[in-house]
């Protein structure tokens, strides 16, 4: 006679074991994911202004003129370079160089949105700006225009910051020498590379 062979796979208790523990795991990482997701739209936006910092000093030294980069909550387009709609708020910032005579009109050099970088549609900026001024002027040496250093503080837009906390913070600063450094403020320990202040 010939013995049957045992069936082999799942029994149906198995599987609804199995689908229940990663259920139980997949909620568990979602708020760890939805964290991420956040701080890397504020780090996105972060890298981006200071990279248009880094290149308004260039442009202000190469062209041996003044460079302003403006916060506003206009299009950033070269039909707004003149504009009046300054914030500190941003969302966007254009960079312009300051005209040779006050009746002429600034010349556009690039304009960027508060979406770039951080992945939201529709042209919603990614993190909240706060900055210590809307214009951040760089005179033909790459020194800030005024005798005080500028700072700009990126956050979460649905979850602030949490210092200390999973949400970070990251901040832009200008020194008057034009030197321009993005850092967490929440960082303080002695040693801490990330730390705003020396």
């Amino acid at each position: 006679m010939l013995k049957r062979a045992p069936a082999r796979g799942f029994t149906l208790i198995e599987l609804m074991v199995t689908m229940a523990v990663m259920v139980v795991l997949a909620l568990l990482a979602v708020p760890s994911l939805s964290m991420y997701v956040e701080n890397a739209k504020v780090r996105g936006t972060a890298e981006v202004l200071y990279a248009s910092v880094q290149q308004a000093r260039t442009e202000a030294i190469r062209r041996n003129a003044t460079v302003e980069l403006i916060f506003t909550d206009q299009a950033p387009t070269a039909g707004n370079v003149d504009t009046s709609g300054l914030t500190t708020a941003g969302p966007n910032w254009i960079i312009r160089q300051v005209p040779p005579t006050p009746s002429a009109d600034p010349i556009f050099i690039e304009g960027r949105t508060g979406a770039e970088g951080g992945g939201r549609e529709g042209g919603i900026s990614s993190a909240l700006i706060a900055a210590s001024t809307n214009t951040v002027a760089f005179n033909p040496l790459g020194a800030l225009g005024g005798t005080t250093p500028v700072s700009i503080d990126l956050s979460s837009h649905t979850a602030g910051c949490t210092p200390g906390g999973a949400i970070r913070c990251l901040r832009v600063t200008v020194s008057t020498g034009g030197q321009a450094r993005m850092c967490d403020p929440a960082a303080n320990a002695a040693g801490d590379t990330r730390r705003c202040s020396p």
